[in-house]
């Protein structure tokens, strides 16, 4: 595989959409240490990688998705 890239359909074919353009272009973004992020890592066995809170951020609703 092509490391950067998702398979998309376009026009009824299958093309390469590099992710940096997906993201950005994304109406949403999750939260990095909410719930639904730890459900994924949890489900994945892949480890926290997300530094903790520094002490002048502000706190968060883990329930409540985190929108841009």
């Amino acid at each position: 595989g092509l490391t950067g890239f998702s398979v998309g359909l376009c026009n009824n074919r299958m093309c390469l959409l590099p992710i940096p353009e997906l993201v950005a272009t994304s109406p949403r973004t999750m939260n990095p240490r909410g719930r639904t992020w730890e459900r994924i890592l949890a489900l994945t066995g892949q480890p926290n990688t997300v530094p903790p809170p520094s002490e002048n951020e502000a706190p968060y609703d883990s329930h409540a998705p985190l929108l841009r």
